[in-house]
């Protein structure tokens, strides 16, 4: 699986069309992207190419970097759509890339990264329409790996994105998520190594259930 740049999609939607974003494609790579435009939007499908050509036998992701989600995925359909991300195999999104624990501390800004029922469905209603507008399944990334057994200390931090998706597998699949990728994008967070064996035990408990079917 490839994911190119998580963030770079939502600097370029920043700038507006991505039709009108310049951009070298076939201008530095003529060999695989002659027939691509020079812009941001060119720049995307070159990628998506340049994967199928080199590496055949991977799938290739586009990043969900929508920071305006919560108000605004209209927009973000539209420039997904400008992008070419139905080009792709695969949609890519990051939950959070530290534990909510962490979050919470007054050092690092106090905000509540917790997920209630609420904030949950709005994110998988979020997946699931970027997956529908698109025509393309979707694969969580950076998952924390903090439970709330933790004691928000270093490498022990809380947080509720494991055991909640692992007890609502059924709206995870009815979300169109295809794939749930779990690990923190800073060293101070939880990991597996950390986490009291959580993951791997609900990792186990699901696998001996036999799954949830895609859709």
């Amino acid at each position: 699986m490839i994911d190119p740049e998580p963030d770079f999609w939502g600097y370029v939607r920043s700038l507006g069309d991505p039709h009108q974003v310049p951009a070298q494609a076939s201008g530095t790579n003529p060999t695989d992207c002659r027939s691509q435009e020079n812009s941001a939007a060119g720049l995307s499908r070159c990628l998506v190419d340049m994967a199928r050509k080199y590496a055949p036998n991977t799938a290739v992701g586009m990043h969900l970097s929508c920071f305006d989600w919560e108000y605004n995925t209209p927009a973000c359909v539209k420039g997904y759509a400008n992008l070419g991300a139905q080009n792709a195999d695969f949609l890519v999104s990051d939950v959070s890339d530290r534990d909510a624990g962490w979050y919470a501390e007054s050092a690092h800004g106090g905000s509540d990264h917790f997920w209630t029922d609420q904030k949950a469905a709005a994110a998988l209603q979020f997946y699931k329409t970027m997956a529908e507008s698109v025509g393309k399944p979707v694969v969580l990334w950076q998952i924390p790996v903090g439970n709330m057994a933790q004691n928000n200390t270093l490498n022990r931090y809380k947080d509720d994105k494991v055991d909640w998706l692992f007890g609502h597998m059924d709206q995870v699949a009815n979300a169109h998520i295809a794939g749930l990728l779990f690990g923190a994008g800073q060293q101070e967070q939880t990991s597996i190594e950390t986490d009291g064996g959580n993951l791997i035990s609900k990792t186990i408990a699901y696998h001996n259930t036999g799954g949830t079917a895609l859709k």
